[in-house]
């Protein structure tokens, strides 16, 4: 994975329209912290962040490297190349359960009924409206045994169907719609915002909130770490986890006045972001809101078997 800086891409005519209450820290020699990830909407909290100099102010000099993946930036974070990365937390849990030293350390996405950021799509002329309908069929995800694929069986589970009677097929996200309208997978789960550029043009519709299957309320991806370099950096990790705290919260309850910058980090456009479902952020780590993905993953064959979620937060 090669650094690279990408702050560059955010305008900075966005300092003056985004501003909030910036807490008091005492003046430190800045310490650096690269944060792996994808590119995606929910990131964009940490890129305001660091705009606007929330970190800075801290005492710490905070970037982002762009990963292919969140499992590709957990993997550079584990080697020692990186020192956070923000994953799905099903892997986190993979992780764990082999003994991987890697632990939660500030919220991410959080998934809410009123704020789905995927839906659970078929072609617009498919006949399926149960979990029933689904028996047997073949439902696309990015990554076998993924939390797509737990949420899928959870669903199907729920509404009358047999989740262990589905076949799953590896196909890459930019690739679900036209699986689907081709019929070459009976459904999936489509993301912002190619779930509301489909739902648009009609190609796709949705049968259910497959998330919300397992949990109305959980949280979905995470700030993580190893546990020896936070236990060494303990100051920087909970600054890093309240300046995010903070972040998130703005987010939250600016999202007309944060629409820009989504615009321009994630390079989709200012009208569609301003038409978006956009992605509800974490305000507070707490296990509760961990625990449903565990145990789903759990039942749903996701992971081995369950455990308590605060064996995998962590703790100064």
């Amino acid at each position: 994975m090669r650094r690279r800086e990408v702050l560059s891409t955010v305008g900075v005519s966005l300092v003056a329209t985004l501003a909030m209450p910036a807490r008091t820290w005492a003046q430190t020699t800045p310490e650096t912290i690269h944060v792996a990830s994808p590119v995606t909407e929910p990131i964009t909290a940490l890129y305001y962040a660091i705009k606007m100099k929330m970190f800075e102010r801290a005492g710490l000099d905070v970037d982002i490297v762009p990963a292919s993946s969140g499992a590709a930036a957990t993997t550079a974070v584990i080697a020692g190349t990186y020192e956070i990365a923000k994953p799905t937390l099903l892997s986190i849990f993979a992780a764990h359960l082999r003994d991987v030293p890697i632990v939660i350390i500030a919220p991410g996405f959080v998934h809410t009924p009123a704020h789905p950021n995927s839906l659970l799509q078929i072609a617009a002329d498919a006949p399926f409206k149960t979990g029933t309908d689904l028996n047997g069929k073949t439902i696309g995800v990015p990554s076998l045994n993924d939390m797509n694929s737990v949420a899928v069986r959870a669903w199907v589970d729920k509404n009358g169907g047999d989740w262990k009677s589905l076949k799953f097929i590896e196909t890459p996200n930019s690739s679900l719609e036209e699986a689907l309208v081709r019929h070459r997978i009976d459904a999936a789960s489509l993301t912002t915002p190619a779930l509301d550029a489909s739902l648009a043009a009609g190609t796709t519709k949705s049968i259910g909130d497959a998330l919300g299957a397992i949990a109305p309320i959980f949280m979905a991806d995470a700030y993580v770490a190893r546990p020896d370099w936070a236990a060494q950096h303990a100051d920087a990790v909970q600054k890093y986890a309240r300046i995010m705290e903070d972040a998130n919260n703005y987010f939250n309850t600016h999202l007309a006045e944060t629409a820009p910058l989504v615009a321009e980090v994630t390079k989709i456009e200012l009208a569609n972001v301003a038409k978006m479902n956009r992605s509800m952020l974490g305000t507070v780590l707490d296990p509760a809101l961990v625990q449903p993905l565990i145990d789903a993953a759990a039942k749903y064959g996701g992971i081995a078997r369950s455990f308590p979620a605060r064996e995998v937060i962590w703790r100064r």
